[in-house]
């Protein structure tokens, strides 16, 4: 706790000298505040000080309810924290100043959320809370009454958007285009690495649209693929393994929900989303370049100029995931039900929550499935427009959903519209049981944020913020790479002094690093002249070389042979950029295992 006291003490003292203001006293509530209350101070309470002058930015104005923890001064509203920084935005009455200060907008949200994005383990009442709301949500999902019209409009719009997107392609094409793959982290059963190409069982459900012969093994002809699929375990759906919902360090308010799932449900879940992606984003005429999953520029693009002109809106999803319910992607996906039926054989039906309480699922899938991301996004794609064909009086027709599209823009949870029908389209939202996030939702004023991003009249005013806690040895290579890239995205934004004390922390720990080139993966520190510390000279390359640090996955035993050795190398073959090596039928990785080795570069 005293190192991120003293993080934030050096963020302090950096940005009063970019602004001209003496912080002397801030730094003392700081610290008095830090002992009486405690971490939570700094990762819960100070990222609450930015939300309220978020909100002030949007409104126009301090409102005596912003900032509650906070006290207030004797003849106004406004706080006597930051007060030097919140007088270059507000004046006496808490209105907002013609030009507000960029560096003290900047400045405000730099000290206040610099440690408020840290991975932590929440508190055991916060985390029980967060299992309670999932179930709430989830039962939740059966009581959304949806007016008869607006339902109408969005199933038409569901069937001409995507009967587009899925063309003509027959589920015998679908069939044998689409490639199944693992993903990197774990699964239900507790399986890892190679042994996922095991499969200890193959569901019925997924048997009747992808038989394991043909999906599960290298090749029927194979002998030893024979012997595979006896062994298989054949379950119906009552037996199937649930998904794993667990709870995973997000931030100190709240933990991130994770459904992990079996590994024949993610083999096929992954082979129906990377199938589906590319359509979606490039070849559909309604969704093109207006729906992404890789491509976060877009958005932030958009956002950044409607900080000056106040055109689009931003808008944030609350709980986006456990919000979207399997009846609703059932009745969205009713123009395709050869694909239909293949997306709802990959959806895990029941949960495993914390406790040993198995439940059916009412929602289509938390984060973990692999199609909770594109399945999500369309269904918020495709509410935004039914409402904006609503509220036009218009009649669906394919036209009008063209145009209706044209103004939106969609990127998982993060949505752009247009600002004159915000309050419309979150009517229309929540009425399919969604939830905007209104304390991350901006459609009035000049400050905007979409997918990381955030900008006020146009100047990009994004912190940079600490993700892991600073390490206390060199064996947290997690903690000393998150700590020197902080160091380096410190020393970037102007904070000089804070970037050369978290330089000295980290030198404590590793020794002396040089200065690299801001592309490579090396621990060293940058410089805007590009500077580089070379030790040597390539004859080979006849180039210099250096001898750097650099973080490396550890690779541990974890042979896999026979039949499922030679379905991993077909499923590998033809991936372009395949991060695969040369023993990874004798090795594999495990998430989040590095060391640091000198190497040559």
């Amino acid at each position: 706790m005293k190192s991120l006291t003293e993080i934030v003490l050096c963020i302090l003292d950096d940005i009063g000298m970019l602004c001209g203001v003496n912080p002397s006293r801030d730094a003392l509530t700081i610290t008095r505040r830090v002992e009486d209350e405690g971490q939570s101070f700094l990762t819960i309470t100070l990222p609450s000080f930015s939300v309220a002058l978020e909100s002030a930015l949007r409104d126009g104005y301090w409102s005596p309810s912003h900032a509650p923890s906070f006290r207030k001064r004797s003849t106004s509203c406004l706080p006597r924290f930051l007060g030097g920084f919140i007088d270059q935005i507000f004046d006496a009455e808490g209105l907002l100043l013609s030009c507000p200060s960029l560096s003290a907008i900047r400045s405000i949200r730099q000290i206040c959320r610099a440690v408020g994005k840290l991975f932590l383990v929440c508190s055991e009442e916060r985390t029980r809370n967060a299992g309670r709301k999932f179930a709430e949500l989830d039962d939740s999902l059966e009581r959304a009454e949806i007016p008869i019209q607006l339902d109408t409009i969005f199933n038409y719009v569901s069937r001409v958007v995507w009967s587009d997107i899925v063309g003509s392609c027959s589920y015998e094409r679908f069939y044998s285009d689409i490639i199944p793959r693992h993903g990197p982290g774990t699964t239900a059963e507790g399986v890892r690495g190679n042994a996922k190409y095991v499969f200890p069982s193959w569901p019925q459900r997924l048997e009747r649209c992808f038989p394991f012969t043909e999906f599960g093994i290298s090749s029927i002809l194979n002998s030893d693929a024979n012997e595979r699929v006896s062994q298989v375990q054949d379950f119906l759906p009552r037996d199937e393994t649930p998904v794993k919902v667990c709870f995973v360090p997000k931030t100190a308010s709240k933990p991130r929900v994770i459904a992990i799932e079996p590994v024949a449900m993610q083999y096929m879940q992954q082979a129906i989303a990377d199938w589906i992606r590319p359509r979606i984003e490039m070849h559909c005429r309604y969704t093109a370049g207006h729906v992404n999953f890789r491509d976060q520029t877009v958005n932030s693009k958009f956002a950044r100029s409607a900080s000056r002109d106040g055109v689009y809106a931003t808008l944030d999803m609350s709980d986006a995931s456990d919000r979207v319910s399997c009846k609703r992607v059932w009745s969205m996906l009713q123009s395709v039900p050869d694909f239909r039926r293949c997306v709802f054989a990959t959806r895990s039906t029941r949960a495993s929550i914390p406790g040993g309480l198995v439940r059916p699922l009412r929602k289509f899938a938390s984060m973990g499935s692999a199609m909770c991301f594109p399945i999500e996004a369309m269904a918020f794609y495709i509410a935004i427009i039914s409402s904006r064909i609503a509220h036009s009086g218009r009649r669906p027709t394919p036209r009008e959903i063209y145009l209706a599209s044209r103004e939106i823009y969609v990127y998982g949870d993060d949505l752009i519209v247009p600002a004159n029908e915000t309050p419309s389209i979150i009517s229309t939202l929540e009425s399919f049981g969604f939830k905007v996030n209104t304390d991350k939702s901006f459609w009035t004023g000049k400050f905007r944020e979409s997918c990381g991003s955030d900008y006020y009249d146009g100047e990009d005013v994004t912190p940079v913020y600490l993700r892991r806690m600073p390490p206390s040895d060199r064996a947290d290579v997690i903690g000393v790479v998150s700590l020197t890239s902080f160091a380096n995205q410190c020393y970037w934004i102007g904070l000089w002094g804070t970037a050369k004390y978290l330089r000295q922390q980290v030198e404590k720990l590793v020794g002396k690093l040089p200065s690299v080139d801001i592309r490579t993966q090396a621990l060293g520190w940058n410089s805007f002249s590009n500077a580089i510390s070379t030790h040597g000279w390539h004859k080979d390359y006849q180039r210099l070389k250096s001898r750097l640090l650099v973080p490396t996955p550890i690779r541990s035993a974890d042979p896999l042979d026979g039949d499922a050795a030679l379905l991993k190398c077909w499923r590998l073959i033809g991936i372009p950029f395949s991060p695969v090596s040369l023993d990874h039928l004798l090795t594999t990785v495990r998430f989040g295992n590095l060391a640091l080795k000198r190497r040559w570069i």
